[in-house]
């Protein structure tokens, strides 16, 4: 029987959103509803996102339409590790916010994840059988390794900004603000009993374990 699994991820690997306690709001939101915003790639902070080269076999009205197609994809940005310094420092706002692991899910809001790969911009080949949207998620899971830190894994939407995920980890940076935390504490403890709840001094200890034995 053919597997269901359309991720390039495996089953139960927890991948990271690093995020920081700004635009509140929305980080609950993802507490209770178990769900990540998926945003277009000119909200992305690397200026070359959406690059590319193409051989001149591709019309004017070819190039226009896969501009058009890329512009409508929506991705979220997940990580494959909960402890890249770099990480902490851009997206949790210097230490002071959390990391949420999560495991993807094979319902049709789960969308479709994908490793970055960190060659720089893709060079097209023409393939008048593929795909336009597929050819424009390609596109867009290539980055310049200058990015490579990151160990990037993006999942595009398949239905509309939100993409569901099941909440395994909450890890409070070792700044997290003191009066914030307890609140997040208390939204994961209603709404996500089940989650693993640490912080970064406790993954330091778990990773050093693992490097003892």
């Amino acid at each position: 029987m053919a597997s269901s699994w359309k991720h390039e991820t495996p089953k139960e690997k927890i991948l990271y959103k690093y995020r920081a306690f700004s635009n509140f709001e929305n980080l609950v939101d993802i507490i209770v509803n178990s769900r990540l915003y998926a945003a277009s790639y000119d909200k992305m902070n690397d200026p070359m996102e959406g690059g590319y080269s193409f051989p001149k076999t591709y019309s004017d009205e070819q190039i226009k339409e896969l501009e058009t197609v890329i512009g409508k994809q929506k991705f979220c940005s997940l990580s494959a590790s909960n402890n890249i310094d770099l990480m902490w420092a851009h997206y949790a706002n210097g230490n002071r916010g959390i990391c949420i692991g999560v495991t993807l899910k094979e319902t049709r809001r789960a969308g479709v994840a994908y490793w970055v790969n960190y060659d720089g911009p893709p060079n097209l080949i023409h393939r008048c059988d593929q795909d336009t949207q597929d050819r424009a998620r390609k596109i867009l899971r290539h980055k310049s390794d200058c990015w490579g830190y990151e160990e990037e894994v993006r999942i595009f939407s398949n239905d509309g900004h939100l993409v569901d995920v099941e909440i395994k980890e909450i890890i409070f940076g070792k700044r997290a603000d003191s009066q914030l935390k307890p609140l997040v504490e208390a939204l994961v403890k209603a709404f996500l009993p089940k989650a693993v709840v640490l912080t970064q001094d406790d993954l330091a200890q778990v990773n050093n374990a693992i490097r003892n034995k």
